[in-house]
């Protein structure tokens, strides 16, 4: 199994997906340091979905999917790519994505024929130092 650090943990920055011996990613899980696993919701629509990164589907005749997460703000970069190897015929590409507090929409290029699978990733800027 593989878990989702919430915070850094061993050099590894909160965000990443990590593998540790079944004892530590259990006591990391326990101590709230990390969440098991990807979250994969293929459902078609809105979902809710606390953690770093996951798979979300847009709905036939949508064209946006709203992820309620309490990990992002007005200010927290998201990256979502389709997550298919056939996308929908209109749904091509993820054309933007916007947060709120505590809300990912992530809109695609057109109103889905079928359902759409989209990958998300909050970004995390720990351990990053801006430059000019």
């Amino acid at each position: 199994m593989a878990v989702i650090l919430n915070k850094v943990v061993s050099g590894y920055l909160a965000g990443t997906v990590a593998t540790f011996p079944s004892s530590k990613e259990a006591s990391l899980i326990a101590q709230g340091l990390a969440s098991a696993g990807l979250v994969a919701n293929t459902t078609p629509g809105n979902v809710t979905a606390n953690e770093y990164m996951g798979i979300a589907a847009v709905a036939i005749a949508a064209a946006t999917v709203v992820i309620t997460n309490d990990k992002v703000d007005a200010t927290t970069p998201v990256h979502a790519v389709i997550a298919q190897a056939a996308a929908d015929a209109t749904a091509l590409r993820v054309e933007r994505i916007v947060t709120t507090a505590g809300v990912i929409t992530i809109h695609v290029t057109a109103a889905a024929t079928a359902a759409t699978l989209v990958k998300w990733c909050v970004l995390t800027n720990q351990g990053m130092t801006q430059t000019n």
